[in-house]
């Protein structure tokens, strides 16, 4: 029998969803082949020393926009996944947006095939479902989607295209999606935010002169998501099929959720760090470069957030990356400036730094990172560091003490990064691996385009 491998991980501590352990851990043909004790020592052709690192199983995020194929002057899939990589994300799953959007399955195969050929890290799709698409519904489940993605909100202005397929306001045609959508099996999930509450507070507000950073906050309160996750849950509740809240920011739809899941709905949410250590505040001083949906929160909604986090409500979570170009985000009016932030790289360190001030444990780190998201989207050979699954690692010095400077990011991104710049983090990746390879080593990608698979649903 042989007794060799590919890779031996050495004096580290492992992090599973269950603990901390030292242990050593050996890798062959890009999977783990074994949890050994720390003073074993297998002969291997290559050899890592973790002393000093917490091992974790690959991080996985669940909300990504590289935008690709198309606008590559905001991102493209060598530096989405460069970034995501130096962020210690071993996966992610890219929403349908897109000049080629996941809304067909010719879109969805277009998409899958264009990033496999750079990405250097794993990834997933979602698929577009919306009433302009119903009929394509199922044909693209086929494509190798892991869940569809409705937003319940218009699509932006001049980008219409890339939203076809992808939004529904009527809530008539939207049981008629959530109908087909649950014929897949495949997990719904929706941006809430009631549209026509917004469009009203935008005009008062508009009518008022204000179109200050704040004004936004205003315009998207958290009754707007709540009523619209009310909505969703109800039509959910009819549908049977599994949905889920995407970066859910409210306490109160929360509330909304737990009490649905109380109920037997098969509902799953999650947030973003935006919402859990950011206020409303940040707004006023970063104006449009802090703008997102649903809007930041204020100070106790933002506190209210948290015991949701522990009780299962908030069962994963994602950055909701989207790259814009930094003149994009400037402009004296809040309202006409796109919404979103980049955060692969500043999710996993703010994450970290909470760990160190004890708002969370790093075994909770890997339920919401890991864990729920690989169970929930079924990814295979992901979830956890166990004998079969993928040799995906992210090795971290919880004792590292450093301040986040935008300049040193991977994404094109990086100068949108103001709300985050100079943030003093503790805890920091020191090494991404995907299947045995390492992709990103202390401040450097050492890994290669190409590198990165297409998953689909196991």
């Amino acid at each position: 029998m042989n007794t060799s491998f590919d890779l031996v991980i050495s004096d580290g501590q492992i992090v599973t969803s269950n603990g901390i352990f030292p242990g050593t851990l050996v890798v062959r043909d890009g999977r783990i082949a074994g949890i050994l004790a720390p003073d074993a020592h297998p002969d291997s052709t290559r050899h890592i020393s973790a002393k000093g690192l917490h091992v974790l199983p690959g991080l996985i995020d669940s909300h990504v926009h590289l935008r690709s194929p198309g606008n590559v002057e905001r991102e493209d899939p060598v530096t989405g996944t460069s970034a995501a990589a130096a962020g210690g994300i071993t996966t992610l799953i890219e929403m349908p947006i897109s000049q080629t959007p996941a809304n067909t399955a010719e879109g969805v195969k277009r998409r899958g095939e264009a990033i496999e050929a750079e990405t250097l890290i794993d990834f997933a799709l979602y698929g577009a479902a919306g009433h302009e698409n119903i009929d394509k519904i199922a044909e693209i489940a086929e494509a190798g989607v892991v869940a569809f993605k409705t937003f319940l909100t218009p699509a932006p202005l001049h980008r219409e295209g890339g939203f076809f397929g992808l939004w529904c306001l009527d809530y008539t045609l939207l049981r008629d999606v959530m109908a087909e959508t649950a014929k897949t099996g495949l997990r719904h999930c929706f941006h809430c935010e009631n549209y026509p509450m917004i469009e009203t507070m935008i005009k008062r507000l508009s009518d008022a002169g204000r179109n200050d950073g704040l004004a936004h906050a205003e315009s998207r309160p958290s009754i707007v998501e709540d009523t619209s996750v009310a909505i969703m849950l109800s039509l959910a509740e009819e549908a049977g099929g599994p949905v889920e809240v995407v970066h859910l920011s409210s306490p109160r739809a929360a509330q909304i959720v737990k009490e649905a899941k109380a109920r037997g709905v098969d509902v799953t949410a999650e947030t973003c760090p935006q919402y859990l250590f950011m206020t409303d505040e940040v707004l006023a001083v970063h104006r449009g470069f802090a703008k997102c949906n649903p809007a930041l929160r204020p100070k106790e909604e933002v506190e209210g957030l948290w015991p949701y986090l522990f009780d299962g409500t908030l069962d994963l979570m994602g950055s909701d990356h989207s790259p814009f170009l930094p003149e994009e985000k400037e402009g004296e009016d809040i309202f006409a400036i796109p919404p979103g932030l980049p955060g692969l790289e500043s999710i996993v360190p703010m994450m970290l730094t909470a760990v160190n001030r004890n708002q969370l444990t790093l075994p909770d780190l890997v339920r919401l990172m890991v864990v729920r998201t690989a169970e929930i989207f079924n990814l295979p050979g992901k979830g956890e560091i166990a004998i079969g699954h993928d040799a995906d690692l992210t090795f971290v010095d919880m004792d590292a003490r450093w301040t986040f400077d935008r300049h040193a990011c991977f994404t094109k991104a990086r100068e949108v990064m103001r709300f985050v710049h100079g943030m003093p983090m503790h805890g920091k990746v020191m090494r991404t691996m995907v299947r045995g390879e390492t992709i990103y080593d202390d401040g450097q990608i050492v890994g290669q385009p190409g590198h990165g698979r297409w998953l689909k649903p196991a």
